[in-house]
This record gives structure tokens, sequence and C-alpha cells, in this order.
């Protein structure tokens, strides 16, 4: 994985330092400070350079450390504030790397400056001096700098703020911006020809998302695409993203839709139409989905029906959407007695997933992700599922990003996934295995409102009751459900549930499910790990079962173990 050098501009009390090491330690890069570069190379503090030297004298130290500091390929780098005063120092960061200004209120910075003096002089430390903080009005000197220095700033490829975030908020924001500026390389991207509808790429590439001009290009599409994305990817992809398209000539504007899957209902999709009609939007071009399966699935059905069908790019951000939601061409809404109820089959021009958005999603919806991916091992590869069952601590863990790793699952699953819907495009036959652990799945997402269990975990859920089923039917062996619910609860998935009991409301929410035909429910059951196969069960078996794992009756005898995650 390789990635330029990364520079950390802003006010003293920004957070460069506590960011640029978090941010160091998540990519697994060499971190440095130039502040603490100029205390080492010279053996005194700032403030006695300061005091002793001068200004110009520490200025002329700061260079030396920002040079040093960038020889280091892959680095990332925080400076002191006033860095960029300097126009060398301006155009190395430039040549060199990324500059990220991490912007501030100069009254939020002060009170993080005196916060970390205040804790230094409680853990018996001496506490650095700033010679900003030994002035009479401390506050106004901040507001002084930050109005000399503002456009200098501004000149940075990227402005993230931190009002009202954490620093794992923050390094979130950063991590954005890098991605989508094209700051990130991983290895040669892996490239899947999906031959359904027109035919299109799915690709896989650690960085790529910052590379979508190029991707775009390669479409033969007119300049002009159309942005959708939910709020929360918005607040860090959007900007950054948008200037990625402008730089490389492309007009590009944006909508924003609510985050959460009540999105996936008429009433947006009727204003997604009202802003496409207000912006003119013509039938050659393309919509971009960025996000997760919420947003693929509504963007994609405003597709596939706004102009009788108009140019659709997926760029899922999520591991769910990466390796399942996005590929495919299912597009749709929900309706309040069902998921998905309404909807179309519309292929996409383009897939592109970057697996390193994954470093910027909350750990709970990143774990979700993996529910898909253990489906796939379930239904069609006993080989994946074994690899899942070695690196599933890494994969879990998530400290340091296994992006070859990744990259070859995510491609991996988005392969099978091809092989299937090429041979049933429209779900008439064999694509209904894709189901597995969803029946019951969807139906507990629409029992208990949508938003209650996140979908990777309800399918989580569902597949242990499918095993559980199977094994009860006398079709799966107890170990293999056991291997399964081992699998699931390494990777962080729940396969215990908790709550309400909801068996009735669950029953009666399956004979709404898409595979229902003549009233049956049509189950997908495993055989094996890498086999399933769609049957018929006894309506009394279901209920039992149903009501022994969601009924709040105590669990199946021999069955799934009430254990926490």
């Amino acid at each position: 994985m390789h990635m330029r050098n990364v520079f950390l501009i802003g006010l003293s009390g920004s957070g460069k330092t506590t960011v640029g090491r978090l941010l160091a330690e998540r990519l697994g890069r060499d971190f440095f400070d130039t502040d603490l570069l100029v205390e080492q190379d010279s053996g005194k503090r700032i403030a006695t350079i300061f005091a002793e030297e001068g200004e110009s004298a520490f200025r002329a130290r700061e260079k030396q450390a920002l040079q040093k500091a960038a020889s280091h390929a892959g680095a990332i780098i925080a400076t002191g504030g006033g860095i960029v005063l300097d126009a060398d120092n301006r155009r190395l960061m430039a040549e060199r790397g990324v500059r990220v200004f991490l912007s501030v209120e100069p009254e939020i910075a002060l009170e993080r400056l005196r916060r970390q003096e205040a804790a230094a002089r409680e853990a018996g430390l001496s506490p650095e001096v700033r010679p900003l903080l030994a002035r009479d009005d401390p506050l106004a000197a901040l507001r002084r700098l930050l109005a000399e220095r503002q456009a200098l700033y501004t000149e940075a490829d990227a402005c993230c703020s931190t009002e009202g975030k954490s620093p794992e908020q923050v390094v979130r924001a950063v991590l954005a911006a890098l991605i989508a500026l094209g700051a990130l390389e991983g290895e040669e991207a892996l490239e899947r020809q999906i031959r359904a509808g027109e035919g299109y790429a799915a690709v896989v590439d650690w960085g790529g998302l910052g590379r979508l001009p190029t991707y775009l290009a390669r479409l033969n599409l007119p300049r002009r695409v159309f942005l959708f994305s939910d709020q929360h990817v918005y607040d860090l992809y959007g900007p950054p993203l948008l200037r990625t398209l402008q730089r490389a000539g492309w007009s590009a504007s944006s909508y924003v839709i609510p985050a959460g899957e009540t999105s996936k209902s008429l009433e947006q999709l009727s204003a997604i139409y009202d802003w496409l009609i207000e912006q003119r939007a013509e039938r050659r071009e393309a919509l971009l989905a960025l996000g997760g399966g919420v947003v693929g699935d509504l963007v994609g059905f405003a597709a596939a029906t706004y102009l009788r069908g108009v140019p659709l790019v997926q760029l899922p951000t999520s591991l769910l959407a990466q390796v399942d939601a996005a590929i495919g061409g299912k597009t749709g809404i929900n309706h309040p007695r069902g998921k998905n109820l309404i909807g179309a089959f519309y292929q996409p021009r383009l897939v592109l997933a970057d697996p390193a958005t994954l470093l910027t999603l909350p750990q709970r919806e990143r774990t979700e992700g993996w529910a898909e991916v253990v489906k796939y091992g379930i239904i069609l590869d006993a080989e994946l599922f074994t690899l899942l069952e070695t690196h599933a601590a890494t994969l879990r863990d998530f400290s340091l990003p296994p992006a070859s790793l990744l990259a070859q699952i995510i491609a991996r699953c988005i392969a099978l996934k091809a092989a299937v819907i090429e041979e049933d495009e429209r779900e008439q036959g064999r694509r209904a295995i894709l189901n597995y652990g969803h029946t019951l799945g969807h139906a507990l997402e629409n029992v208990t409102g949508y938003g209650e269990w996140l979908h990777g975990e309800a399918v989580a859920l569902g597949m242990v009751a499918a095993a559980e089923l199977a094994c009860q039917a006398g079709l799966l062996a107890r170990e293999e459900a056991e291997r399964q619910r081992s699998l699931l609860k390494a990777l962080g998935l729940p396969t215990v549930y908790h709550g309400v009991p909801r068996a009735e409301a669950l029953l009666a929410a399956i004979q709404l499910d898409k595979k229902v035909a003549q009233k049956q429910v049509r189950w997908i059951m495993p055989r094996r790990i890498g086999e399933v196969f769609q049957t018929t069960l006894p309506d009394e078996l279901v209920r039992e079962v149903v009501h022994a794992l969601f009924g709040g009756e105590g669990t199946i005898q021999a069955g799934v173990r009430q254990e926490e995650v």
C-alpha cells in the first residue's frame, strides 16, 4: 500500500499531533512532528529557542525539520502552526505530498492547549511552555495568527473541521479526504467483467475512489454527473471527491439523502426525481451512488426509472455494499409491509469498490458486512469460508488494514455473485441462493422498524436460524452449523437474539418474502459448507424454531447457545 506524505497544518491546538499519531497507527506509517524534531535536533525546548535565539532562528530550524521529515516516503507529518509562512515550506509540502488543514476556532484551540498544560502538570511532568500561552492575551494572539494565516491554510488540498469531533472522528475525516483525493495507492486493481445487462466492470481498487475520473472516462459519458450520498458519507467524502472530479474536468452536482434505511421510501424517491428535473438531467448523464446499500438501492431505482433509464455508477463505501448490494442490478425501495417490495433489475455501467473506504466506517457498520461475506462461503465457496476462519481475528480487529487480503476477499465475493447473476439475472432460479439467511433477516428488520438491527446483523441471525432449521430437518450436520456460528461470532456478529419476543410477528412477515410461491416459503437450506439448495419446510418446524430463537422461550435443545458476542 503506497501513499504520499501527509502534512497536517493548522493553528496550535487544532490537534495535529494527536490526529497525526492516530492516523500513522491506523495506516502503519512513520510519524513526525516538526516541533519535536526541532527540539531533538537542537537539544532545547521551543520556548528556550524563542527566548535565546529569536523567532527567525526557530523558523530556520523548523524548515530543516520539515525537509528531514519530508524525505521519508509516505510519512504522516504534524507541522507547527506557522510553518506555512515560509514560501519554500509551502512549495515543499505541495510537491512532496498532500496538505490537510485541521481547522479550529481560536477559543477551542486555547482551551485544548490549557488542558494539555494542566494534564502535564497533574502527571508530574514539566509542561511545554508555549510562547503563545506566555503572552498577556493568548486568545487575541490566536485570533490574530489565524487571520494572518487563514489564506495560507486554505491553500491545502483538503480542509477538515475539528469542531465538536473526537480525535477518532477527525482521523476518519482525514482518511476520507486522502482516499477521495487519490493519495492512497494499493496493489494493481482487480477487475471482473460482469455479463449482465449491457455488461460492465466491477473493479476492486484500494484508494480507487480518488481515481474515479479515470474510471468514468472509460465509459464515454457526458462530462456532467450527479453525485448522491447520505449525510454521513457525504460529510466525509463529498467535498474532496467533488474537488477531484472538478480538477479532472467533470461538472458534478450533489444531492444528500438522510442517512438510514427509512430513506428507501417513495417520498425520498420522489424528491430525487424533483431534483433531477430541476437540474435538467439528461438521459446520457450518469448518477453516481456513493454510500452503502441504502444509497445504492435508492439511487439505482431512480436511475432505472428517471427518463426510463439513465447511466448508473455504483460507488459502494460499506463492506456489505461492496460484496453484495452494489453487484447484480437489484434496486428498490421498501414498503411499510416489507423490505424491497418495490424495485427493478437495473445493471450499472460500473461498480468501483474501494476497500480503503472501510477505514472510515464505525466498527459496527464495518462488522455487519462480514455477514454477507460468510454467506458466500456457506452457499458457494468452502475455501473462502476456511480463509475467513483463518484470518477472522485480523479482519475483525482492523487495527492495521489488511489491504491485500481485503481486496482479494471482496474480489472473490464479487466473482462468486457475478457467476450466479450471469446464469440467472432476474432471480428466476439459481440466484435465489444469494438470499440465504435473508428470509428471517429481512423479516427481523421489518418487524423491528429498520434500525434496531443493521442489515448484516439481521442476516447473521437469519443464517443462524436457517442452519438450525436445516439441523432440525436432518439436512445439515450439527458440526457444520457450529462452524458457521463460531465464525460469525469471531467476526463480531450476533449469533443470539436478545430483545422483545418477536416470533409471531416474524412468522407473519415471512409470508411477504419474495421467495414465497403459492403461499409456501422457499427456504435456502445448507447441505454442507459450500453448498445450499432451495426447498419448502413443514410449517410446524418453522414455527418451533422461530419461537425458540425469537420468542423468548429459551433455546432449542442442542442448538444455539445463549452467549453474548
